[in-house]
């Protein structure tokens, strides 16, 4: 089952969040990511947070349509999103799409790429979306897909990543050490539409683009 959590970062588009709905994923607001729902006149499932930024209006029309609401104290250990992942894995999600998890808060954005480590740990496949982006974390070889020429970046995640192969790239890497703190393999390219990552040990981080 897919969990589509909506926080209250940059808003995504209406058209993102529709596409990564379907019948049987459920949707969670986070706090004031219910303010974009209740705009686009979709209802979540859940309503997760201390509720410190939702509107007032927002808040009383998702409890008049049968949201679960949880409201949480604002003085906790988890962030509001860390609370909606909770939520997602005692539903049994094995998939998570993270959508308004980026903006102007640099801080909770690279929390929000930090849980994404928390799902890895947990065997959920989990993304974070945005109208821009896509990023995900991996510790396995890997296909990914895209268009001819659309950009993509790799980057060691917590440790260095030994023997990186990357085929199928402008910029290709053969049992490449590819250590924390480089800016090599950022902004590479499609050449085709598909491209193969290989690596033995350590966590990627995998974006993109599409700008």
């Amino acid at each position: 089952m897919k969990s589509i959590i909506v926080a209250g970062g940059t808003p995504p588009a209406k058209s993102l969040i529709e596409k990564e709905t379907s019948e049987d994923s459920i949707v969670i607001a986070v706090d004031r990511g219910a303010d974009c729902l209740y705009k686009y006149n979709i209802n979540p499932d859940y309503l997760i947070g201390d509720f410190d930024s939702i509107s007032k209006q927002t808040l009383e029309y998702f409890c008049t349509q049968g949201c679960k609401v949880e409201k949480y104290n604002s003085e906790k250990d988890e962030s509001d999103t860390e609370l909606a992942i909770i939520k997602s894995k005692e539903l049994n999600a094995d998939k998570i799409v993270f959508l308004g998890c980026t903006g102007t808060r640099l801080d909770h954005t690279l929390v929000n790429i930090n849980l994404l480590y928390k799902c890895l740990e947990n065997k959920i496949n989990a993304y974070i979306m945005d109208n821009n982006n896509t990023l995900f974390l991996t510790d396995k070889p890997i296909v990914i897909y895209g268009d001819k020429g659309q950009y993509f970046s790799v980057l060691p995640y917590n440790s260095d990543i030994k023997e990186l192969t990357i085929k199928g790239a402008k910029y290709c890497l053969n049992n490449y050490n590819l250590s924390v703190g480089t800016s090599l393999t950022l902004s590479n390219q499609f050449k085709e539409t598909s491209v193969e990552i290989n690596f033995t040990s350590g966590v990627l981080l995998i974006l993109k683009s599409f700008d």
